[in-house]
């Protein structure tokens, strides 16, 4: 059982800007709001031109996160509804860390795109709540 997961370093970057646009406690709390966009999508974000493309933690080049950080004690949760976007179910290993930073990485860019548009946080948060 994977227990660390490693961003790159364009998430990693995204990652510190929406937490201090948000004024999040955590980039935990940015990731969880990250996966939840991307579960909004549908289909299996490891998806690119066709294909998918596995996780490979020699290639991420930001910031380690502890599996129970990211998810605290929603895990099934999140894990639930993973499955249910590809109406499939995911082994451990591809549930974390490959499926969970595929979500985080699709969610993330989402995330910033519906940040901006709003224009500060309050307008997001009253459009997301």
């Amino acid at each position: 059982m994977n227990i660390r997961l490693k961003t790159n370093f364009e998430v990693e970057n995204m990652l510190n800007e929406l937490q201090t646009l948000l004024q999040l406690s955590s980039k935990a709390a940015v990731m969880r709001l990250a996966i939840a966009f991307s579960i909004k999508e549908e289909g299996d974000p490891r998806l690119i031109n066709g294909e998918i493309c596995k996780y490979d933690v020699k290639k991420q080049n930001g910031s380690d996160y502890v599996r129970f950080t990211i998810f605290g004690d929603n895990e099934l949760y999140y894990r639930l509804m993973m499955e249910q976007c590809i109406h499939e179910k995911i082994s451990d290993d591809i549930f974390f860390p490959e499926m969970t930073f595929a979500h985080i990485e699709r969610g993330i860019s989402l995330l910033m795109s519906e940040v901006k548009l709003a224009g500060n946080r309050d307008k997001f948060l009253k459009k997301i709540i």
